[in-house]
Protein backbone atom coordinates (compact mmCIF):
# COMPACT_ATOMS: atom_id res chain seq x y z
CA UNK A 1 0.00 0.00 0.00
CA UNK A 2 1.49 3.43 -0.91
CA UNK A 3 2.66 5.64 1.93
CA UNK A 4 -0.19 7.75 3.20
CA UNK A 5 -2.88 5.67 1.55
CA UNK A 6 -5.84 4.51 3.56
CA UNK A 7 -6.85 0.90 4.03
CA UNK A 8 -10.42 0.81 2.72
CA UNK A 9 -11.63 -1.68 5.33
CA UNK A 10 -10.41 0.02 8.48
CA UNK A 11 -10.30 3.61 7.19
CA UNK A 12 -7.11 4.07 9.24
CA UNK A 13 -3.57 4.40 8.05
CA UNK A 14 -1.26 1.85 9.59
CA UNK A 15 1.43 3.62 11.58
CA UNK A 16 4.62 2.70 13.35
CA UNK A 17 6.65 4.56 15.94
CA UNK A 18 10.29 5.27 15.07
CA UNK A 19 12.81 7.39 16.94
CA UNK A 20 15.39 9.62 15.22
CA UNK A 21 18.11 11.71 16.81
CA UNK A 22 18.57 15.13 15.17
CA UNK A 23 20.39 18.32 16.23
CA UNK A 24 18.15 20.56 18.35
CA UNK A 25 18.56 23.43 15.90
CA UNK A 26 17.10 21.26 13.13
CA UNK A 27 14.16 20.22 15.31
CA UNK A 28 13.52 23.89 16.17
CA UNK A 29 13.42 24.81 12.46
CA UNK A 30 11.09 21.91 11.68
CA UNK A 31 8.78 22.87 14.55
CA UNK A 32 8.66 26.46 13.30
CA UNK A 33 7.85 25.35 9.74
CA UNK A 34 5.17 22.95 10.99
CA UNK A 35 3.61 25.69 13.10
CA UNK A 36 3.56 28.06 10.12
CA UNK A 37 1.70 25.39 8.14
CA UNK A 38 -0.68 24.79 11.04
CA UNK A 39 0.18 21.12 11.41
CA UNK A 40 1.88 19.03 14.07
CA UNK A 41 5.58 18.28 13.93
CA UNK A 42 4.69 14.62 13.40
CA UNK A 43 2.46 15.41 10.40
CA UNK A 44 5.09 17.75 8.99
CA UNK A 45 7.80 15.07 9.29
CA UNK A 46 5.46 12.54 7.64
CA UNK A 47 4.88 15.01 4.80
CA UNK A 48 8.64 15.47 4.31
CA UNK A 49 9.27 11.72 4.27
CA UNK A 50 6.30 11.14 1.97
CA UNK A 51 7.57 13.76 -0.50
CA UNK A 52 10.94 12.04 -0.49
CA UNK A 53 9.46 8.57 -1.09
CA UNK A 54 7.01 9.70 -3.76
CA UNK A 55 9.26 12.04 -5.73
CA UNK A 56 12.54 13.42 -4.41
CA UNK A 57 14.44 10.14 -4.42
CA UNK A 58 13.76 9.89 -8.16
CA UNK A 59 14.38 13.50 -9.26
CA UNK A 60 18.07 13.30 -10.15
CA UNK A 61 17.82 9.71 -11.34
CA UNK A 62 15.27 10.65 -14.01
CA UNK A 63 16.91 13.93 -15.02
CA UNK A 64 14.66 16.53 -13.40
CA UNK A 65 16.10 19.93 -12.53
CA UNK A 66 14.75 22.74 -10.36
CA UNK A 67 14.37 26.17 -11.96
CA UNK A 68 12.91 29.48 -11.00
CA UNK A 69 9.37 30.46 -11.89
CA UNK A 70 10.66 33.65 -13.54
CA UNK A 71 12.99 31.67 -15.82
CA UNK A 72 10.27 29.25 -16.87
CA UNK A 73 7.75 32.01 -17.49
CA UNK A 74 10.28 33.93 -19.65
CA UNK A 75 11.21 30.85 -21.70
CA UNK A 76 7.57 30.00 -22.27
CA UNK A 77 6.76 33.55 -23.36
CA UNK A 78 9.28 33.21 -26.20
CA UNK A 79 7.64 30.07 -27.60
CA UNK A 80 4.61 29.87 -29.84
CA UNK A 81 1.64 27.72 -28.84
CA UNK A 82 2.60 25.32 -31.62
CA UNK A 83 6.14 24.99 -30.25
CA UNK A 84 4.84 24.32 -26.74
CA UNK A 85 2.46 21.60 -27.98
CA UNK A 86 5.25 20.07 -30.08
CA UNK A 87 7.68 19.99 -27.13
CA UNK A 88 5.07 18.49 -24.82
CA UNK A 89 4.17 15.82 -27.38
CA UNK A 90 7.64 15.03 -28.68
CA UNK A 91 10.00 15.39 -25.70
CA UNK A 92 8.15 15.62 -22.45
CA UNK A 93 5.64 12.85 -23.11
CA UNK A 94 8.45 10.34 -23.63
CA UNK A 95 10.34 11.66 -20.60
CA UNK A 96 7.29 11.35 -18.33
CA UNK A 97 6.53 7.90 -19.73
CA UNK A 98 10.08 6.89 -18.72
CA UNK A 99 9.67 8.53 -15.31
CA UNK A 100 6.48 6.56 -14.66
CA UNK A 101 8.16 3.32 -15.73
CA UNK A 102 11.17 4.05 -13.51
CA UNK A 103 9.13 5.06 -10.47
CA UNK A 104 6.28 2.57 -10.69
CA UNK A 105 7.01 0.08 -13.47
CA UNK A 106 3.27 -0.09 -13.92
CA UNK A 107 0.53 1.29 -16.10
CA UNK A 108 -2.13 1.07 -13.40
CA UNK A 109 -4.42 4.07 -12.99
CA UNK A 110 -3.64 4.52 -9.29
CA UNK A 111 0.11 4.55 -9.97
CA UNK A 112 -0.37 7.06 -12.79
CA UNK A 113 -2.40 9.31 -10.49
CA UNK A 114 0.19 9.01 -7.70
CA UNK A 115 3.05 10.06 -10.00
CA UNK A 116 1.08 12.93 -11.53
CA UNK A 117 0.01 14.10 -8.08
CA UNK A 118 3.62 13.99 -6.84
CA UNK A 119 4.76 15.97 -9.89
CA UNK A 120 2.05 18.59 -9.34
CA UNK A 121 3.00 18.88 -5.66
CA UNK A 122 6.74 19.35 -6.21
CA UNK A 123 6.00 21.75 -9.08
CA UNK A 124 4.04 23.92 -6.63
CA UNK A 125 0.82 23.50 -8.55
CA UNK A 126 -2.22 23.45 -6.31
CA UNK A 127 -4.45 20.48 -6.90
CA UNK A 128 -7.65 18.87 -5.84
CA UNK A 129 -8.36 15.30 -6.87
CA UNK A 130 -11.67 13.55 -6.37
CA UNK A 131 -12.90 10.13 -7.38
CA UNK A 132 -16.63 9.83 -8.05
CA UNK A 133 -18.86 8.04 -10.50
CA UNK A 134 -15.91 5.92 -11.69
CA UNK A 135 -13.90 8.98 -12.77
CA UNK A 136 -10.94 11.00 -11.53
CA UNK A 137 -11.60 14.73 -11.32
CA UNK A 138 -8.48 16.89 -11.10
CA UNK A 139 -8.44 20.64 -10.56
CA UNK A 140 -4.98 22.09 -11.07
CA UNK A 141 -4.06 25.69 -10.38
CA UNK A 142 -0.73 27.44 -11.02
CA UNK A 143 0.67 30.92 -11.55
CA UNK A 144 2.64 30.47 -14.79
CA UNK A 145 0.13 31.74 -17.33
CA UNK A 146 -1.68 30.39 -20.35
CA UNK A 147 1.38 28.87 -22.05
CA UNK A 148 2.05 26.68 -19.01
CA UNK A 149 -1.63 25.68 -18.99
CA UNK A 150 -1.27 24.64 -22.64
CA UNK A 151 1.86 22.61 -21.81
CA UNK A 152 0.20 20.82 -18.86
CA UNK A 153 -2.98 20.19 -20.87
CA UNK A 154 -1.04 18.69 -23.78
CA UNK A 155 1.20 16.59 -21.55
CA UNK A 156 -1.62 15.16 -19.40
CA UNK A 157 -3.82 14.50 -22.42
CA UNK A 158 -1.03 12.62 -24.22
CA UNK A 159 0.05 10.67 -21.14
CA UNK A 160 -3.44 9.57 -20.15
CA UNK A 161 -4.09 8.31 -23.66
CA UNK A 162 -0.70 6.65 -24.28
CA UNK A 163 -0.17 5.14 -20.82
CA UNK A 164 -3.70 4.40 -19.68
CA UNK A 165 -5.49 4.15 -23.00
CA UNK A 166 -8.00 6.72 -21.74
CA UNK A 167 -8.97 9.98 -23.33
CA UNK A 168 -8.90 12.85 -20.87
CA UNK A 169 -11.34 15.72 -20.91
CA UNK A 170 -9.25 18.80 -20.10
CA UNK A 171 -10.42 22.38 -20.01
CA UNK A 172 -8.53 25.56 -19.19
CA UNK A 173 -9.81 28.69 -17.53
CA UNK A 174 -6.89 31.08 -16.96
CA UNK A 175 -4.37 29.38 -14.69
CA UNK A 176 -6.76 26.58 -13.73
CA UNK A 177 -7.09 23.26 -15.52
CA UNK A 178 -9.90 20.77 -15.06
CA UNK A 179 -8.86 17.24 -15.95
CA UNK A 180 -11.27 14.27 -15.98
CA UNK A 181 -10.68 10.67 -17.01
CA UNK A 182 -12.26 7.30 -16.35
CA UNK A 183 -10.87 5.27 -13.47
Amino acid sequence: MPLGSVDSESKKTKTETVTFRFPSSLIDELRMDAELQGISLNNYAAKIFSNHIQWERYERKVGLLPMTEAFLREVLSQLTDEQIVNLAQRLEKQKFTNILAFMKNSHEVDDFVEVIRAWLTVSWMQQNIEVRDGKYYFKIQHSLGSKWSLYVKTLLSELSYDILGRKADISIVGDTLSFVFTK
